[in-house]
């Protein structure tokens, strides 16, 4: 009983290195490229707002996905990103 527990342990690790490698890479270079406005110097001019990086990331949508939980179709969120 105690090697199927260890195994299953194990199991978890590797599971969850892996989940934490995949997330922490994507969300710190998505998070990279916000905070730095995408390599845009921000020296000579005000940086983006958070509003405008929404409607951005709104107009920017591919709605040919999936709805999310809150079964809103991505074509809507697009067109009234407004």
């Amino acid at each position: 009983m105690g090697d199927l527990v260890t195994q299953d342990m194990e199991k978890a690790e590797v599971l969850n290195d892996f989940f934490a490698s995949v997330f922490t890479s994507r969300c710190s270079s998505h998070t990279t490229q916000v905070v730095e406005g995408k390599g845009r110097d921000w020296e000579n001019e005000e940086p983006p707002t958070v509003e405008d990086q929404v409607r951005d990331h709104l107009r920017n949508m591919k709605v040919h996905k999936s709805m999310g939980p809150d079964k809103m179709h991505l074509l809507i969120l697009r067109e009234l990103a407004d």
